[in-house]
């Protein structure tokens, strides 16, 4: 069974990059639209002139129902004189002046990825964010996010209001979870698991219209052992098993949860979230399915 967040389709004005961001601007994107989302943009045409510029970034933020604002090291190198501003401000403003209106439900988010904060900035753009940071209100979120997947995430989290779907769950013996990324061996692991333990597994895409986040807190209620697994997705396992543990009661959680790595992925090695209820181990791929049986039988003793 595949799962998805939110059914709600969302409206998301992507602002301007600067040239040293523009792969993570293109790669936001595809995750957007994968993700059920319809993206907003300007297109190559709306920036053959100034007025054009400004009249097409107004009637693209009027119908969002959110914006994304990407920072990178450098600056836009498109100013606005009639504006009397750069574009990368100017698109900001708009967004940060929707987010002000009176019970509005439109969102600002930020998105300033670590690895590149942690790069040389122009001293231009770094005045440029420290305003942006200052201007962070109730309706604006500002992350620090690598991964374009886990930034959507996010963003769906934030937008979604809906109300909460309830699923067809039934009692498991193990509750097994893992991205798509790591499908073939994630199943290689269950099918040897499978043999002596009930398993449901969930995994976790972007491409269906289910409230998956829901659906995973309902089925660990009913479940006496989670698996939370990743191979090559331990950027997204991590914030990933932190939010469940907090949603489904963190140490008073009805199961336990294994946080389990592929240790032969090197930075796996490095992963780890300590927490009661959570036994986080990282260990070879061939190892795993033992390591699950093992701790499927303490919790029978």
């Amino acid at each position: 069974m595949l799962f998805d967040f939110y059914t709600k389709k969302i409206k998301v004005f992507v602002s301007e990059a600067s040239e040293d961001i523009s792969y993570l601007k293109s790669m936001l994107e595809k995750v957007l639209e994968r993700a059920g989302m319809e993206v907003l943009h300007l297109e190559s045409s709306d920036m053959e002139s100034e007025e054009l510029i400004i009249q097409r970034t107004n009637e693209l933020i009027n119908i969002a129902n959110c914006s994304v604002h990407l920072l990178g090291r450098s600056q836009i190198r498109i100013n606005l004189e009639k504006e009397d501003t750069s574009l990368q401000d100017f698109q900001f403003i708009k967004a940060q002046n929707k987010s002000n209106l009176p019970d509005t439900l439109f969102k600002v988010f930020v998105w300033h990825p670590e690895s590149i904060s942690k790069n040389d900035i122009d001293e231009n753009q770094d005045e440029f964010i420290r305003s942006v940071r200052q201007r962070i209100h109730q309706n604006m979120i500002f992350s620090n996010r690598d991964l374009a997947i886990s930034f959507v995430e996010d963003i769906r989290a934030v937008m979604f209001s809906g109300k909460k779907s309830k699923y067809n769950i039934q009692d498991a013996d193990l509750f097994f979870i893992y991205n798509e990324l790591d499908d073939d061996s994630a199943n290689e692991i269950i099918d040897m698991v499978a043999d002596v333990i009930e398993v449901r597994k969930i995994e976790i895409t972007l491409s269906d219209d289910v409230d998956y986040s829901e659906l995973v807190v309902q089925q660990i209620n009913k479940s006496k052992l989670v698996v939370v697994y990743y191979k090559h997705t331990a950027d997204w396992a991590l914030p990933f098993v932190q939010q469940v543990w907090k949603k489904v009661g963190g140490a008073s959680s009805n199961a336990p949860i294994l946080f389990i790595g592929d240790s032969n992925i090197s930075k796996n090695k490095s992963v780890s979230f300590d927490a009661p209820k959570v036994i986080s181990q990282v260990v070879s791929q061939e190892l795993i399915p033992i390591e699950i049986k093992v701790q499927f039988d303490k919790i029978l003793e």
